[in-house]
């Protein structure tokens, strides 16, 4: 079992999720800085720590982490990880609540059901490891202290015989004032400008459409001066009259311009590899290739066309979308549960 509680605790450096087969989930969760007005102290950002029994269904994450640290294969791992959970439910049975040192207390309700309560201190961070607490007190309490009597301070008297030159104190105040010039005069920072990818793909469409019209443009008629053709070109350019002949020829333009609309539409509903720093919907960890592009498949089948397989930390992973926050990821990965497109999932932020 505390085998079972360091892979957690490992797995959870790089994840937002570990799953445990037929027990829950444990999410990490985020909180941000805080102010407590009471003890005057600003509290640091830090994670925290949620479980749900109703993730039970398996992801492969633990089971790799076993495979890895023990090097054996697959089945073993499953039926290492089956074996433990079995034996912290029997200890809960019979104890009621078993300590997770470094994660928290689990324990069963009097329905029957896990609840977790979690280590206060929150998680271990390597991004938020140092930060501590800051004494910060109420403006209010220091306009009182400022306003309370001054206390009478003795100072050391200077001994007779040490008086500074007249210009050793131009030299310091010269110093003093340069530093302050210094401090001042701070680089402008440089600024870059980004342009999505999408935006370079719809003018490439519209650059193509452009030349095809140029391409079957009605020819000009023979006879006409260079210089007649000249003043036509340089003045506005007239649009001509179709024939029953040039139908034809209209409609296979339209029907190309369709195709290309189309296009368009389809890989706007096609997904996105989510970028660093943002939040993204994992449905699937650390598959081999062939059984995560027929698990792609399955799902999008089902209605998840945004789904991509990607590579994350030399790992197979399957993907839906890339969001801004955190709780932005969470509404699509209900909606996609609502409609039956995938059944669980977690929430991940790209490092």
């Amino acid at each position: 079992m505390m085998e079972l509680r360091r892979h957690i605790e490992i797995l959870l450096l790089s994840n937002d999720c570990v799953i445990v087969p037929h027990l829950g989930g444990f999410m990490a969760h985020h909180i941000e800085a805080r102010y407590d007005s009471t003890d005057g102290m600003l509290i640091p950002p830090l994670r925290t720590l949620g479980f749900n029994p109703q993730l039970s269904m398996s992801d492969s994450l633990l089971a790799q982490s076993y495979m890895d640290a023990y090097d054996i294969s697959f089945p073993e791992a499953v039926k290492r990880i089956e074996s433990e959970v079995h034996l912290l439910k029997q200890r809960l049975e019979t104890e009621g609540s078993i300590e997770l040192p470094d994660l928290g207390t689990l324990r069963v309700t009097p329905e029957g059901h896990y609840a977790f309560d979690p280590c206060s201190s929150g998680i271990l961070t390597p991004s938020l490891y140092g930060f501590g607490a800051v004494e910060m007190p109420h403006l209010s309490n220091l306009k009182r202290q400022a306003s309370a009597p001054l206390r009478t301070i003795e100072l050391p008297t200077q001994p007779f015989g040490i008086i500074e030159p007249a210009s050793a104190r131009r030299t310091s105040k010269l110093a003093t004032i340069m530093s302050h010039i210094d401090q001042r005069e701070t680089p402008e920072e440089e600024k870059t400008i980004s342009i999505k990818v999408s935006l370079l793909r719809n003018l490439a469409v519209t650059a193509v459409a452009a030349v095809a019209l140029l391409l079957f443009a009605r020819p000009v008629p023979q006879g006409e001066s260079d210089v007649e053709t000249t003043a036509q070109e340089a003045s506005v350019m007239a649009v001509p009259e179709v024939s029953e002949t040039e139908a034809p020829q209209l409609e296979s333009i339209l029907s190309s311009l369709e195709s290309v609309s189309q296009k368009i539409q389809i890989s706007n509903e096609e997904g996105v590899v989510p970028e660093a720093g943002s939040y993204t919907i994992v449905l699937a960890y650390s598959l081999p290739l062939e059984n995560a592009k027929q698990f792609l498949a399955d799902i999008k089948a089902k209605g998840a066309r945004k789904a991509v397989l990607m590579t994350y930390k030399s790992e197979n992973v399957i993907v839906y979308g890339s969001y801004a926050t955190n709780s932005e990821a969470y509404s699509h990965l209900q909606e996609l549960q609502a409609n039956g497109s995938v059944s669980s999932g977690w929430i991940m932020q790209m490092n």
